[in-house]
């Protein structure tokens, strides 16, 4: 997986598994004016957690995917294997970060 900023790991992970834990916990002992979820009864709100999630995932899939055919259009997204091979710093730059590497 190539994410040098982690997006997926933190915003991915943590988004979904916080709206299903919101889904499974909720509680309007807590939040009077909110809905319980799964554990208190309330099914309902955990289904549109779900439907939340999986809608969230799949439109950011496909706007993801379509920013990206548009910005390759203009320039490369990714390097190719042969600069990736020989390192970044050499290819993209003409010098090496670590010369014991090299």
């Amino acid at each position: 997986m190539d994410d040098a900023l982690d997006v997926w790991g933190v915003h991915g992970i943590g988004g979904v598994t916080g709206t299903i834990f919101l889904g499974i916990f909720a509680s309007t002992a807590i939040n009077p004016v909110g809905a319980n979820g799964l554990l208190y009864g309330g099914t309902a709100f955990f289904i549109k957690e779900l439907v939340v999630v999986v809608g969230a995932s799949i439109y950011a899939f496909v706007f993801t995917y379509i920013m990206l055919m548009l910005i390759n259009i203009i320039t490369p997204v990714k390097v190719s294997d042969e600069e990736e091979l020989a390192g970044l710093d050499m290819s993209m730059h003409g010098e090496c970060a670590y010369d014991a590497i090299h």
